[in-house]
């Protein structure tokens, strides 16, 4: 499904992904090149130069505000351009990705990762989504992480370290899954624990056996 949004005229967006807070992280945007050149270049003015300060997402029936992201510190933004064949149904339109340059790497100095799945093209179940928050949370971890300890490590911090953005109130809009990968703070120290407790060993039960 295709959304209008309320801030320029001529651009639908097929997905956009907040943080829990509202903020803007990633918006697919189709339209022509000069529009969204406009949107992108508008997102990066001041309130006085006359920038947006939010994209306002509207229901394609009732042109009613569904969502809202605010744009907050515009540096953070890039983008990606790429041009649909003239054949298409529409004419001649530019698909363009605006997202936050965090998405794309894993910060292990901030213990920060997210997962983005399309779920028009990827399996978005709970096992597939555990599958790829472990990988990333392996990625963020300061120490080692064995593979079997997946589900015991992810039942003990699980609700805390990764957020299923659509749990919450600022949900996803369109075709994305999003999950923001957060270390605690007192993540190793959890681990240790575990270790001590012998909950987590060093060979899988099934492969000692």
């Amino acid at each position: 499904m295709l959304y209008p949004i309320l801030e320029l005229q001529d651009i639908f967006v097929d997905a956009c992904v907040r943080t829990s807070t509202g903020e803007l992280m990633f918006l697919s945007a189709f339209g022509r090149d000069g529009s969204l050149q406009q949107l992108y270049a508008s997102l990066h003015l001041g309130a006085q130069e006359g920038g947006i300060q939010q994209v306002t997402i509207l229901d394609p029936t009732t042109r009613q505000p569904i969502a809202s992201a605010s744009v907050g510190d515009s540096r953070r933004l890039d983008k990606f351009s790429g041009r649909l064949p003239k054949e298409n149904l529409f004419g001649n339109l530019v698909h363009t990705w605006i997202f936050d340059a965090s998405l794309t790497t894993s910060a292990k100095s901030t213990g920060i990762a997210w997962l983005l799945i399309d779920r028009h093209l990827q399996a978005d179940d709970a096992s597939s989504i555990a599958t790829r928050a472990w990988s990333l949370i392996a990625q963020l971890s300061p120490v080692p992480l064995l593979p079997h300890w997946r589900d015991r490590v992810l039942s003990t911090l699980g609700s805390e370290t990764v957020t299923d953005l659509a749990q919450t109130a600022c949900a996803p809009v369109g075709r994305l899954h999003a999950s923001q990968i957060a270390l605690p703070e007192a993540f190793s120290e959890t681990l240790s624990e575990l270790v001590r407790n012998g909950d987590l060993l060093l060979e899988d039960d099934v492969s000692a056996d």
